[in-house]
């Protein structure tokens, strides 16, 4: 239950700002965006390889579909749904008002029609994708890493995880230097043509 008011309320927040600016250049409500990822799927368990461990922290590899043709770029927000942000209210990395930041990437541009397995660890991409340095906001082990953070569930309950992977593409390029995730919403607001999200589970 609580997980469909999460993401109701992520879309719900960015679909709200783009009414009140005239939604991006498409107008109307942003369209359906359809995400797949290959290793498990909409709803299933993230295996293992793709955690933060001190073996690895992968990413995987993500597909979607139904970007318009007017987009311009695309941006990727992955979050627990179940650890809410330790800086509620901040306008740091990884504050968010019921959740905690596991990935910002954006400015991948609009042809792109995934992300593969393995995203590199830095802070801007050949293809111009730029991700964050965690500085806070974010779980304790993430911080003075790059971009992806896989699954870290904290000790205690809830004892199962759910972690969303949040698409938009978006009718502009983002600045660069945006740099915190409240910042980041701030700067597509009135710009989101389409969006999609996906969702697996984690648990210790």
């Amino acid at each position: 239950m609580r997980l469909t008011i999460v993401v109701a309320a992520t879309l719900a927040t960015v679909a709200a700002q783009d009414a009140a600016r005239g939604g991006g250049r498409g107008a109307g409500p942003p369209a359906p965006i359809k995400i797949s990822i290959p290793a498990f799927p909409d709803g299933g368990a993230i295996p293992a390889k793709f955690a933060y461990t001190q073996t690895g922290n992968l990413s995987p590899a993500i597909q979607w579909s139904g970007v318009p043709s007017a987009a311009v770029t695309i941006a990727l927000i992955l979050n627990d749904a179940d650890v809410p942000s330790r800086l509620v209210g901040s306008t740091s990395v990884g504050a968010g008002p019921e959740d905690t930041l596991h990935w910002a990437i954006f400015n991948i541009p609009a042809t792109a029609a995934g992300l593969p397995e393995g995203v590199p660890h830095n802070t801007t991409l050949e293809d111009g994708s730029v991700q964050w340095k965690y500085v806070d906001g974010v779980p304790r082990l993430a911080i003075g890493t790059i971009g992806y953070f896989g699954p870290s569930p904290p000790p205690g309950p809830p004892a199962v995880h759910h972690y969303i992977f949040d698409l938009y593409a978006l009718d502009v390029k983002l600045d660069p230097g945006v740099n915190s995730r409240a910042d980041l919403m701030k700067a597509m607001a009135g710009h989101v043509l389409a969006r999609g999200a996906y969702f697996g589970v984690y648990s210790r």
